[in-house]
C-alpha cells in the first residue's frame, strides 16, 4: 500500500510517462495507492495559483479519482505527536506539513512514495522514485 505525495503527483501531471506507467502497472497488479488531504490541499493550492487554473483543478480531480484518501484520524495525530518528539530529540527538522503527510501514511500502514528529500527525517517508511 502506497501513499503519494504531491511531488510524485505534480511529475505524473507534468508528463513523466516512466513515473505514471510505474505506478498504473503496480494498480493493475492490484497493489493500492493514496493521497492524504495534506497532500491534496497541496495540489489544489497549486492549482488555483496556475494560470490555468481550471485546466490544472480538472487534471488534479480526475487523477485523483485513481486514489483513495486516507484519514487525517486520531492515530494520524497520536503518530504526528510522537515522530515529532523523536525528530526533535535528534536534533533534526522538518516541516509540519511533511511530517503530518508522513505521520498518517505510517498510521495507515502506508509507505510514502515521494521525490522530495525532506521526507527523510519522518519516522515513516518512505520510498524515493
Amino acid at each position: 500500500m502506497y501513499c503519494v505525495d504531491s511531488s510524485i503527483i505534480i511529475d505524473v501531471l507534468r508528463g513523466d510517462e516512466l513515473l505514471g506507467k510505474r505506478i498504473s502497472d503496480l494498480m493493475n497488479q492490484g497493489v493500492e495507492f493514496f493521497i492524504n488531504p495534506i497532500t491534496l490541499c497541496e495540489l489544489y493550492r497549486g492549482a488555483y495559483g496556475h494560470v490555468h487554473r481550471e485546466r490544472k483543478i480538472q487534471e488534479i480531480n480526475s487523477l485523483i479519482k485513481l486514489f483513495g484518501l486516507s484519514e487525517l484520524d486520531v492515530a494520524s495525530c497520536e503518530e504526528f505527536g510522537k515522530s515529532y518528539k523523536k525528530i526533535k530529540d535528534n536534533k533534526k527538522e522538518i516541516k509540519d506539513f511533511d511530517l503530518l503527510i508522513g505521520s498518517i501514511a505510517k498510521a495507515h500502514g502506508q509507505t510514502l512514495v515521494t521525490r522530495d528529500n525532506d521526507f527523510g527525517n519522518t519516522n515513516s517508511e518512505v520510498e524515493f522514485w
